[in-house]
């Protein structure tokens, strides 16, 4: 993978483990989207090159994290 790739990756892992941590501490609707960039380290226009809107991000995250319960789920019952 080339450096920029990786740079890329980074950037949107950060902005949506940002999105994560501030979702679940001041909700969804009390965080903005320079709240995330901020938090992540990058610009508010970088946030838009990644994202559509803050809905996306969330409806991202839901996704990721029910896929994440399911697999332990399903984990945990292979291992029984």
């Amino acid at each position: 993978m080339k450096k920029v790739d990786i740079n890329k990756e980074k950037k949107r892992t950060d902005l949506l483990n940002a999105s994560y941590e501030l979702f679940t501490t001041k909700g969804v609707s009390n965080t903005t989207i320079h709240m995330i960039a901020k938090k992540a380290n990058v610009g508010k226009g970088t946030f838009y090159l990644y994202f559509k809107d803050k809905e996306e991000i969330r409806n991202i995250l839901i996704a990721q994290k029910s896929s994440e319960i399911l697999s332990d789920a399903i984990k945990i019952l292979n291992d029984h």
